[in-house]
């Protein structure tokens, strides 16, 4: 898993083929020295995020792959998640995280399931391993 792992360094690579479903994909290395392959088919596949030793393999649909490109030409630094907690699955390419901030005022960790932070914050309570950023 990966958690706010900076982006180092992207390869695009865009094609017209008769061998995969997808034309475009974008391949990571991150600075934990893992990489990440993120493939772009028109319908993601049911095994959308695949864990390797120290690579992962994610599949966003194709009308996503104008957006994470623009945001890794535009924004600097770029971080990759890939995680799967207890049965939740999150792949995400992302700008810098404040996961020092903990849960709102008054409410609560789990009434923020779509916070990207909040997840990330609950996954490394649960699994303190995951804590080193």
């Amino acid at each position: 898993m990966a958690i706010a792992d900076k982006i180092e360094r992207y390869e695009v690579y865009v094609s017209q083929n008769n061998y995969v479903d997808y034309t475009r994909s974008i391949r990571l290395s991150l600075e934990s020295g893992g990489t990440a392959f993120i493939a772009f088919p028109e319908v993601r596949p049911d095994d959308w995020l695949q864990f390797d030793a120290s690579s992962t393999t994610l599949y966003m649909t194709a009308d996503e792959f104008d957006q994470v490109h623009h945001l890794l030409q535009t924004e600097s630094p770029v971080f990759f998640t890939a995680l799967y907690f207890f049965g939740l699955e999150v792949g995400a390419v992302h700008t810098e995280l404040d996961l020092s901030q903990g849960e709102p005022t008054g409410e609560g960790e789990e009434d923020h399931t779509q916070s990207l932070a909040a997840l990330i914050r609950r996954a490394q309570r649960a699994e303190p391993a995951l804590a080193t950023r």
